[in-house]
């Protein structure tokens, strides 16, 4: 028992050493206030600011977002309210089985609200759970070909089909209308976001809010990280690296200053530049660490996904990002995470916007916003299985070190190539990771 205890306490000891030795990453500061009521000057720094982190960093955070603190605190509030219920409970609004689901409506109601447990440990401690959140005022016109149409069923599905998806827990008072609250704010916030974007990559100030004329499909997730009282294995983790497809997300939490010893947001940055590692598959061998992403009290932090990267043609970073385990026996009551994931309709195309006119060679091929975020794309990567085997070429999926080294340069095609191989031969392919 004695040793049991010394292990322990070493242990903790470890973490705490390693949590003080982590970096904090280096990123810029918009004020959303600036930029829709300052001077031109003013105005023109936050925009100068933006281009920059996207190109740099793959992160940005805001400050002056207009977003009332309450609005925020009664949905943390009623939310941790929520995640308190048994587990039989909050499993009662669990939508289809299958996670990523296959496309944002089709699975579930535009109007509605389910409940996933994202990530447990080896004893089905609860490492991640979240309880998503859709448009509540949203009216489907069946009769408008944007919705009745066949892409259109793909993304929009009668709440006859899921009538669960409107119910709320009568345990957890006022959950429904904090959370309609902060959906509608969040809406007001990707407006200016959108004007900020699309001026930052010298376009009209309205081009991607034009794009955006119709019902918003994208939700905001509340995510859920319970404290951990024993250590998960290495594969294990709140939220393992990834990145996002979406245009952008906007992430504010239930903390400040969590991130150093809590198990907060994290990026992956070139150690010798700073600079945040993007998600495409074709990297240079280089050394990277992860470094922790500090938000500013009352602020936010905005990343781009892949649907952005391939508008601006990599301009603007989709970085790697992770969520990562916090010290053992941390004994706060959870961090909650509020996520809104910003799209644009779903049929709108999505392609290089500047190689008509300055020459320069798409990296990504044409799309739209429906075959990119449908988790049965025809896209030849995005499906999941799929997405594993590429981070794991990347030297990515199973590292929770803050040194990580990737291998030699990888190319988007051979990995491809590699992952038809490997389903041909109903192989692991533990080796993909030597591709070149």
């Amino acid at each position: 028992m004695a040793c049991s205890r010394k292990f322990a306490a070493t242990w903790l000891f470890l973490q705490l050493l390693v949590a003080a030795a982590e970096k904090v990453a280096q990123i810029e500061q918009v004020s959303i206030r600036k930029f829709r009521d300052g001077s031109a000057l003013e105005r023109s720094a936050q925009v100068e600011a933006l281009r920059r982190a996207f190109a740099q960093q793959g992160m940005v955070t805001l400050v002056d977002t207009g977003i009332e603190q309450e609005t925020i605190e009664k949905t943390i509030t009623t939310s941790r309210d929520f995640f308190a219920l048994p587990r039989s409970r909050k499993e009662q609004f669990n939508g289809p089985s299958g996670y990523p689901p296959r496309s944002f409506g089709a699975i579930t109601s535009p109007r509605g609200k389910h409940y996933h447990l994202q990530q447990e440990d080896e004893e089905g401690n609860i490492l991640n759970e979240w309880l998503q959140m859709r448009n509540t005022s949203v009216h489907v016109d069946w009769s408008d070909p944007y919705y009745a149409s066949p892409e259109g069923q793909e993304f929009y599905s009668s709440e006859a089909k899921h009538p669960e998806q409107l119910e709320w827990p009568a345990e957890v008072p006022g959950l429904q209308e904090a959370t309609a609250a902060y959906y509608g704010a969040m809406e007001e916030l990707s407006k200016v976001m959108y004007e900020l974007f699309a001026v930052a990559l010298e376009l009209e100030p309205d081009f991607f809010l034009k794009r955006a004329r119709r019902s918003p499909i994208w939700p905001v997730t509340i995510a859920h990280y319970p404290p951990q009282k024993r250590a998960p294995s290495d594969d294990r983790a709140r939220i393992q690296p990834h990145w996002d497809r979406t245009l952008f997300a906007m992430i504010t939490t239930s903390d400040v200053g969590d991130e150093e010893s809590g198990g907060g947001l994290q990026i992956l940055v070139d150690s010798a530049t700073g600079e945040g590692v993007d998600g495409r598959a074709k990297l240079e061998g280089r050394s990277v660490e992860w470094q922790n992403v500090v938000r500013p009290p009352g602020g936010y932090v905005v990343n781009v996904g892949e649907m952005m990267s391939r508008w601006s043609n990599g301009r603007m970073r989709h970085v790697v990002h992770r969520v990562r385990n916090p010290v053992v026996n941390h004994t706060d009551p959870g961090r909650v995470s509020l996520m809104a994931y910003v799209l644009t309709d779903y049929d709108t195309p999505v392609e290089c916007l500047h190689c008509h006119s300055d020459g320069s060679e798409p990296i990504y091929e044409a799309t739209w916003v429906g075959e990119l975020m449908n988790w049965g794309s025809k896209l030849p990567i995005y499906n999941q299985t799929k997405q594993d085997m590429m981070r794991q070429a990347q030297g990515l999926y199973l590292s929770n070190g803050t040194q990580t080294t990737l291998g030699e340069p990888t190319d988007i095609k051979a990995i491809e190539a590699a992952m038809s191989v490997c389903e041909a031969s109903s192989s692991s392919c533990s080796t993909i990771a030597a591709v070149s």
